[in-house]
């Protein structure tokens, strides 16, 4: 069936895609759709307009659509690499303290819970990738997702809408469990007494005005942004001819090299980090759009089911290891969820949860681990896959 818009119709179909990723994210700013996350409505608008014939359906391997194409060859590759210019490793080793070891605990149970979930429910034939995403995701967050995914060749896959639509509910879903799990009198004595010097108030956040987004900095951070993303493209082929690999390691090079960027030159990326952040957020929200239009509501329902029960596994076993070590390593309430979060949902929930909890000295720790789950996520994830298959 033709769509209403005509996959010829470039500027009309950018609009479009512009204009859901815009939706999702200034819904989510204003809490229109309650805890929904704005990745969630962005792709079900699109998805919606895919399914009614509005837009041309993205999985249609039959039609050609130049736009979507161009966001899947340009925005992932320059995207996380602005994503990771704040990846200063020394900094988050020195300034993370007992979080880094809740989180890194809390990353080993999610390993451990997605090798359970495999021998439990059978994925289909496709399994291996489809644990080493989720894996990626709960170690760092939608930005490994993606990145696991393109590595994975994955993205492509049924299984990957169905899947990023259970993550969004299920860390969602978590999230509010976090934020109970302080409360609830019977887990307290898993662990140590809340450490008073964390409530001590910090200036963390007067950091983020610090450098604030100008033409210079937009500038000179898609100018990084693309060095990094075309030297890993570049190298790429000839390192997978080398290893003799089917993996798409494009990916994986620019992570590298990002990291690497960031913690060889950590003073002078340090004023375009807000900069680049933001810069890639929206360019992963206009990816997820696209991504939208691919979905096929059928096999969502066909295949979530499984996908949803895969989660809760890994979600289960990831909290009841930390939970089972957090006395022996000394750890509070408040390191243990602080520190899930990050895992779970990545920096953007773990700091904004310490602040909320009033474990001031915790922000910063909590965007630091998180970052860390940005660095190593789609590592792990893509050697699970490797493992499995």
């Amino acid at each position: 069936m033709d769509s209403i818009i005509s996959p010829d119709s470039h500027f009309i179909l950018f609009f479009i895609v512009a204009g859901a990723a815009a939706f999702g994210i200034y819904s989510e700013h204003k809490k229109w759709f309650g805890k929904l996350s704005g990745i969630l409505v962005t792709m079900i608008s699109m998805s919606i307009l895919a399914m009614l014939g509005v837009l041309p359906v993205a999985s249609n391997p039959n039609v050609k659509v130049e736009v979507y194409d161009m966001v899947f060859t340009y925005f992932i590759p320059i995207s996380i690499p602005m994503l990771l210019f704040s990846s200063n490793l020394t900094k988050i080793v020195k300034e993370s303290g007992k979080l880094l070891l809740a989180y890194i605990i809390g990353a080993i149970g999610i390993v451990l819970g997605c090798f359970l979930a495999v021998s439990l429910i059978d994925l289909g034939a496709d399994s291996g990738n489809t644990a080493g995403v989720i894996a990626a995701t709960l170690i760092g967050g939608s930005v490994n997702f993606i990145a696991a995914a393109e590595s994975l060749n994955f993205s492509t896959n049924p299984m990957f809408t169905a899947t990023i639509a259970v993550d969004n509910l299920v860390s969602n879903l978590y999230t509010l469990f976090l934020f109970l799990t302080p409360s609830l009198v019977f887990l307290s004595r898993f662990f140590v007494k809340p450490k008073k010097e964390n409530e001590i108030d910090s200036n963390e956040g007067s950091q983020k005005n610090e450098y604030p987004m100008t033409l210079e900095r937009i500038a000179v951070s898609v100018f990084i942004a693309a060095l990094i993303a075309g030297a890993g493209t570049f190298i790429a082929p000839y390192l997978e001819r080398l290893i003799q690999t089917d993996i798409n390691l494009s990916i994986l090079l620019i992570t590298l090299f990002a990291v690497l960027a960031a913690n060889l030159f950590p003073k002078q990326l340090k004023a375009l980090e807000n900069t680049a952040f933001s810069i890639g957020i929206w360019m992963m929200y206009i990816f997820l759009a696209v991504i939208g239009a691919a979905t096929n509501i059928h096999q969502i329902f066909e295949i979530g089911p499984a996908i949803l029960a895969f989660y809760i596994v890994i979600m289960m076993f990831h909290f009841v290891f930390l939970l089972a070590l957090a006395k022996l390593f000394k750890l509070d309430v408040y390191e243990v969820v602080i520190s899930s979060a990050a895992n779970i949902m990545g920096p953007s929930v773990a700091a904004p949860m310490a602040a909320s909890m009033g474990q001031k000295k915790l922000i910063t720790p909590g965007i630091l681990v998180g970052i860390l789950g940005y660095i190593i996520g789609t590592f792990v994830g893509v050697s699970i896959a490797v493992f499995l298959s």
